[in-house]
């Protein structure tokens, strides 16, 4: 067979190696050795193994021959005892030796026990004094001795063992007192030192558990063993008492758990001693300090509250839940403070300090949420009432203070000052939110969350008291009031505001979910109204300046000195509001000024129309100059408010295309109204008119016309044109409310009844209920008597009146007053 070529490398290495490693003989005489050697040692090891095994076999061998006959010998042992138990038996007096013998040598070993129970019993006195800690050892030893003490009383009383062993005619411990009395005698002694033992353990097992406080912090292990040892014994005497039969149990009493009781008992004198010490210090310290009598009890209580604290989160780890120290500790505690704690708020509070008062209120409001807490109980009802009475107590109190501290406010003349961007503002805001910070601090600092926020709640009301006096004021003396004082107030709400805003910017808003909501919608609502008294503060800020333009300038307007030009009361006013916006540019924010400009542009057209629907009846001497004065005055209002202001007036509101000339087109349809020969000339504008006025649109033109001097037949023809649009345009759209405030549009009807009045020139003219002279040839307006255009135009007539009616005729400027 051919080798692979596989096997041909392997020999190839195969041969390199060797010739490596045995180049020379030398190299391969010294390896022969070395193998031979190992060989040689290998080989005699193998050899000694051997030797073991075949002695191990022959031992192994030897050891089942001598058990063979061990087997054999003790079979023998046992047969010869067997004949010799059946031959003894048959002697009565040597079984008694025999049972005598064994009595004996038990007596003789029990005997020697109960020698050694003394010095036992010392060894573990001294163990349990010197080393506490051996507590349980001792306690296991000690359970030892009561149970052979227990044993032994039991069998020297005769138990039922002891009986079933005797022999029939002897006669047991019971049957013979004599030898009762002379055992107790003799063990009397060795029984009390157990006895006094067992109760040195438990004296020891009370003070540890007495000493719960100390013991938790300095020894929680001998702490936890004392607590051990006092379930053992619990455990202990409830077996016991188990094991009673039935009669026995209803015979005697249950004192199963007597022990635990006796523990209870005096862990509450521990907590009482405890309590009354910690009290007596803090109120002897708290004298020494000058403290109220107040606060002395508030501390000496806090005193147990940080006992309950401390009993939760170390002392209970160390007892099991079944043992209630808490519940214990907050009886004894209540028990003791609960009289001194309430004789504080029962007496007459309003005799309180106000701080007393927070005092007595943050600690009742925190006893209850850590009982609550501790979950030993419901809180006392008691504290709960006393909690709402004197939170009631301190908030009238709070609040007082702080209206009182408005009051001085409200009362002084406050400067009016610019600020660095020129706002005319006063000290006001600062000096308010200084008043309620101070009040806020103090209930952040002594109330709890749940309370803090009703004292800051009684604050925002206070604020919202004073903002609504100031409004009440503003509107009552706005006429009297400077311009400046009036933009102060403006500046002064707006900042509030913003003030007000921040006022719970320290506060943490998770704590007291429910009443921070309350508290922050009264916030919203003040800070809404702050916002609004200073939108309505620009108002009267306008109206004031308006109330020095009205009177002797727009009111002048379409008399004799307006129509022939001798005075140019636009420009007039016009320069006026100029130098009045420049100041109040500087004195109002941006947003308030751009409001202002609105107002006053709207009270200007106002005040222009209302003026020319004022005039009495009385004709212009030349129509076109009239009219050529309205179309000046419009130019005038246009180029200042439109060419200088218009980015105040977007500001306001006033964006979409043509909303601001829409306010000055009524002039410009009655310019046209003026001038007209005919009514059908200017149609377009009298529905401009009717859509402007809404309801009183038909008095308003044929007001513009009777000042017109025109024969009756054209004065018919604009009255008949007149009725045909109202029904046109009251197709198209809804009448809108009227806009302006003239006592002649107070009724929707007039009557033929006229009275005679003198005008300024001493000329008769006959004044309607409608406010048109007795020159007005279009006579009654829907009162008596039969209408010239026919039973329909009458009846759309009153169709239209009738649905006008309700409609509110209310300026939106009108001020109101108290």
């Amino acid at each position: 067979m051919e080798a692979s070529n596989d096997d041909v490398d392997m020999m190839a290495k195969a041969r390199e190696i060797i010739e490596l490693r045995f180049r020379d003989a030398s190299s391969l005489d010294e390896y022969t050795r070395q193998l031979s050697l190992t060989e040689a040692q290998l080989a005699s090891t193998i050899q000694t193994n051997i030797d073991h095994v075949k002695k191990a076999m022959d031992t192994i061998k030897q050891s089942e021959d001598t058990m063979a006959k061990l087997t054999g010998e003790f079979g023998g042992m046992q047969e010869q005892l067997g004949k010799s138990r059946s031959q003894l038996g048959k002697y009565e007096h040597i079984r008694s030796i025999n049972i005598a013998n064994r009595n004996i040598q038990t007596t003789l070993s029990r005997i020697e026990n109960f020698n050694s129970i003394p010095a036992m019993v010392k060894r573990l006195q001294e163990a349990l004094t010197s080393n506490p800690e051996s507590l349980m050892v001792v306690y296991l030893s000690t359970q030892s001795l009561e149970t052979w003490r227990d044993e032994l009383i039991a069998e020297v009383k005769g138990s039922s063992r002891r009986s079933s062993i005797s022999s029939p005619g002897s006669t047991g411990y019971t049957r013979s007192p004599e030898v009762y009395n002379k055992i107790i005698d003799v063990l009397g002694d060795h029984f009390d030192i157990v006895l006094q033992l067992s109760q040195q353990v438990r004296q020891s097992v009370t003070k540890h558990v007495c000493e719960c406080f100390y013991l938790s912090v300095d020894e929680p292990a001998l702490l936890v063993r004392a607590v051990e040892v006092m379930m053992l014994i619990e455990d202990h005497e409830v077996k016991k008492y188990n094991l009673l039969s039935d009669i026995m149990k209803e015979n005697l009493p249950n004192l199963s758990h007597a022990f635990e009781e006796e523990v209870v008992v005096s862990l509450r004198q521990a907590f009482d001693a405890r309590i009354q010490e910690r009290y007596v210090q803090c109120m002897l310290q708290s004298a020494d300090e000058g403290k109220t009598g107040i606060e002395a009890t508030i501390n000496a209580a806090t005193k147990g509250m940080l006992d309950l604290a401390f009993l939760k989160s170390e002392v209970t780890k160390c007892f099991p839940p079944t043992f209630k120290a808490l519940k214990i500790y907050r009886e004894q505690f209540e028990e003791y403070m609960l009289p001194q704690v309430a004789a504080l708020y029962s007496q007459n509070i309003q005799n309180l300090e106000l701080g007393d008062l927070l005092r007595m209120v943050s600690w009742l409001h925190n006893y209850n949420l850590q009982i609550a807490s501790l979950d030993v109980g419901d809180p006392p009802d008691d504290f709960e009432e006393a909690i709402e009475n004197l939170m009631e107590e301190y908030l009238e109190r709070a609040g007082k203070q702080t209206r009182d501290w408005f009051a001085n406010i409200e009362k002084r003349d406050s400067e009016v000052l610019p600020e660095s961007d020129g706002c005319l503002v006063t000290r006001d805001p600062e000096d308010m939110l200084n008043i309620v910070n101070m009040q806020v601090s103090v209930a952040k600092e002594q109330l709890p969350s749940k309370l803090r926020y009703k004292a800051i709640k009684s604050c925002v009301d206070e604020l919202s008291a004073a903002q609504a006096r100031l409004r009440e004021d503003v509107e009552i003396l706005w006429k009297s009031t400077q311009v400046e004082n009036i933009c102060a107030v403006v500046n002064d709400s707006y900042r509030m505001q913003d003030k007000v805003e921040h006022l719970l910017d320290d506060f943490d808003r998770d704590e007291g979910r429910e009443e921070i909501q309350e508290l922050q919608e009264a916030m919203d609502e003040l800070c809404r109204s702050y916002v609004v008294m200073a939108v309505d503060a620009t108002k009267f800020a306008a109206m004031s300046v308006m109330e020095d333009l009205k009177e002797p300038i727009l009111h002048q307007v379409f008399t004799p000195p307006w129509e022939d030009g001798s005075e140019q009361f636009s420009q007039i006013t016009t320069r006026t509001l100029r130098d009045w916006f420049s100041d109040l540019s500087m004195w109002l924010p941006e947003y308030f000024f751009a409001k202002l400009v609105r107002e006053c542009y709207d009270q200007t057209v106002s005040a222009y129309i209302e003026t020319c629907m004022g005039k009495k009846v009385k004709p212009f001497q030349n129509s076109a100059r009239a009219s050529q004065q309205v179309i000046n005055d419009r130019f005038a209002f246009s180029e200042f408010f439109l060419a200088d202001f218009s980015a105040q007036l977007a500001a306001s509101g006033m964006r979409k295309p043509g909303e601001v000339e829409q306010s000055l087109d009524v002039m410009t349809h009655i310019s046209k109204l003026i001038m007209a020969p005919a009514p059908t000339d200017v149609e377009p504008d009298i529905k401009g008119m009717l859509r402007h006025f809404g309801t009183t649109g038909e008095k308003a033109i044929l007001h513009i016309v009777g000042l017109k001097t025109l024969p009756k037949a054209q004065l018919d023809d604009w009255k008949f044109v007149v009725q045909q649009d109202i029904s046109e345009v009251g197709k198209e759209c809804d009448f809108e409310q009227e806009k302006y405030n003239l006592p002649w549009w107070k009724s929707n009807k007039t009557t033929a009844s006229k009275e005679q009045e003198t005008d300024a020139d001493g000329e008769g003219i006959n004044i309607g209920t409608g406010g048109f002279a007795s020159t007005n040839p279009f006579g009654s307006m829907g009162g008596g008597g039969s209408n010239p255009f026919g039973e329909a135009a009458a009846a759309k007539m009153e169709k239209w009146k009738e649905t006008a009616k309700g409609i509110s005729i209310t300026s939106k400027f009108s001020t109101p007053k108290k």
